[in-house]
């Protein structure tokens, strides 16, 4: 017991690790066992009322309970602080054209592994309606702003910062990428982890990350709303972007070439943003890391947990690109 928590009551690495390494499993376990009461298909109110009882179930309440159970300073550990107008204002902005830099990552990533095999894409809904928009704004893009920036940005982060801010940040991005299971944007989600972790720590403050995560996936749900509404047909709206490795190859030519001339001119002002955060957010270095001891090392004990949930976590992908390429039937 003592090796999960310190005097201070903040997360410790073993503590953190632990609760990514349950989380992980609970989440591979309910698709397994409850494959047919989760939401394979996204069609009407059920969907979301599934898709946010895992959310909360699965991935909030495990780190709520590792909080709980040390007694924790909730709002002190998950860095429950406002930030001021110009700091949300650069994040808003990170967010919004950062999205069209992955994206320009994504079809690059896609066209690599879709060598590999026929890819499969990650099941979206099908919206049809104003209705159906909300909801899909709310469980798609709030709750998973919120629940997932509570254990990864909450709770992994501090735990790894008296390691180093550099070593926290990219250590809780890599772990947020790989959570995600999706093999055919995991570089892009991996980076999106490695920026909400810099965003939040350097305005040491858990809302920035939920702002920058809630424009990210609430833009994915505008574009595909959008894309359904001019289309006209849900279903063919659906297999556009899982089905791109299957264009002519002018077309794919046009893809890259357009979306790289996007993700460039995104990058300069999304840089831009960045640099002004950092130079904006100065005078908050007191307050961002925890004090801890310095004299601490990282130990092969502490990232055990870890190591066996990318060891899980790779396997699947393996698994996922036998699938792909034909010689796995699942």
């Amino acid at each position: 017991m003592e090796n999960l928590m310190k005097e201070t009551k903040q997360p410790t690495v073993l503590g953190a690790n632990i609760v990514y390494l349950t989380v992980l499993i609970l989440v591979i376990v309910s698709q397994m066992l409850f494959s047919k009461w989760l939401p394979t298909t996204s069609e009407g109110a059920d969907y979301y009322w599934k898709l946010f009882i895992m959310e909360v179930v699965l991935i909030g309440l495990p780190a709520l309970i590792y909080m709980l159970i040390f007694k924790m300073d909730i709002k002190e550990v998950a860095r429950f602080n406002p930030i001021k107008p110009g700091e949300g204002l650069l994040v808003m902005g990170m967010a919004i054209f950062g999205y069209f830099v992955m994206i320009a990552i994504n079809l690059v990533w896609y066209w690599v592994v879709s060598h590999l095999g026929t890819p499969t894409g990650q099941q979206l809904p099908n919206i049809e309606n104003l209705s159906q928009y909300l909801a899909a704004t709310l469980v798609i893009g709030l709750v998973p702003a919120v629940v997932e920036e509570f254990l990864f940005r909450g709770l992994i982060l501090r735990g790894y910062e008296r390691f180093g801010a550099k070593f926290a940040i990219v250590m809780t991005g890599i772990l947020f990428g790989m959570l995600h299971l999706q093999l055919m944007s995991i570089p892009s989600i991996i980076l999106i982890g490695i920026i909400i972790s810099y965003v939040v720590y350097r305005t040491n403050s858990i809302l920035a990350g939920v702002i920058y995560h809630f424009i990210h996936n609430g833009t994915t749900v505008f574009f595909l709303y959008m894309q359904n509404l001019l289309i006209g047909n849900p279903e063919v709206a659906q297999q556009v972007p899982q089905d791109i490795s299957q264009l002519p190859a002018d077309m794919m030519t046009i893809a890259f070439v357009v979306w790289g001339i996007i993700g460039f001119l995104a990058l300069i002002p999304f840089i831009g943003c960045v640099v002004g955060l950092h130079i904006y957010t100065r005078d908050k270095g007191k307050g961002r890391a925890v004090s801890l001891e310095e004299s601490s090392r990282l130990t092969f004990l502490e990232m055990l947990p870890a190591f066996a949930a990318i060891v899980i976590i790779v396997v699947n992908v393996i698994f996922e690109i036998l699938y792909m390429a034909g010689t796995l039937n699942i």
